[in-house]
């Protein structure tokens, strides 16, 4: 492995070392209207999100104290890193909680093909609303 391509992973590793350690200290602590998914029992309810980073279809059906999320999606450009999260809101938009939902590791793929993923979660008591975050390192070098 080049000097070169050890660098940009030692610097990718250190972006996103920073940005976690941001997000705990709790940097963003409320999440704009226009990015809140409103939290209706049963369902199944069907939808999207796109940021910057990453389209995401999911689906969610909500039951008494959880959530299950069926999702899936692509990266809308090349990566070295890509995190996406499921952030749980109050009425007010205040983050409750934060669940990782897909870490990439170094260079793995979040495919454009019909691979999806499912987790149930413990929804926070108060949570009304959810919403997605992502953090994207872009590749560096081949």
């Amino acid at each position: 492995m080049g000097e070169k391509n050890i660098t940009g992973a030692l610097i990718s590793g250190l972006m996103f070392f920073l940005f976690l350690l941001a997000a705990c200290q709790g940097v963003q602590t409320t999440v704009a209207p226009e990015r809140r998914i409103a939290l209706h029992p049963g369902g199944p309810y069907d939808g999207s999100w796109e940021s910057q980073d990453v389209f995401i279809q999911y689906q969610y059906v909500k039951q008494p104290g959880t959530l299950k999320l069926n999702y899936g999606g692509h990266a809308n450009r090349g990566y070295d890193q890509l995190s996406v999260w499921v952030l749980f809101l109050d009425s007010q938009g205040n983050i409750l909680d934060t669940k990782s939902i897909f870490n990439s590791g170094f260079r793995q793929k979040l495919t454009k093909d019909k691979r999806s993923f499912e987790k149930t979660f413990e929804i926070p008591v108060g949570t009304t609303q959810f919403a997605f975050q992502s953090m994207l390192q872009e590749r560096i070098g081949q």
